[in-house]
């Protein structure tokens, strides 16, 4: 049996974790934060979860990310890998082969 693939990169990984703990360090609750985001509750769960599910962020979403909770987009980045040929910035997505 195949290795089973993750759908987000390390990189993605760790910025939506990043998301979830600027909510939680500026004490909204799920519903606070997906109003001043301006998407719905559930979204915001996809968005915030580093499981094999959820949603990809966009760019208009990380610059809303930066002006809601006043955050520079490199600390959202956090640190990254100087080998840009590295699986860090890559999408793992199993693609299907015939």
């Amino acid at each position: 049996m195949a290795e089973q693939k993750q759908k987000f990169s390390p990189l993605t990984t760790g910025i939506k974790g990043r998301i979830r703990q600027l909510r939680l360090d500026a004490g909204y609750s799920m519903l606070k934060g997906a109003s001043l985001l301006g998407v719905s509750r559930k979204q915001l769960e996809d968005i915030e979860t580093s499981r094999d599910y959820g949603c990809h962020i966009d760019v208009e979403l990380l610059a809303k990310i930066k002006v809601v909770y006043n955050a520079s987009i490199d600390d959202l980045l956090g640190e990254l890998d100087s080998d840009v040929n590295s699986g860090f910035y890559t999408k793992m997505r199993n693609r299907k082969t015939k």
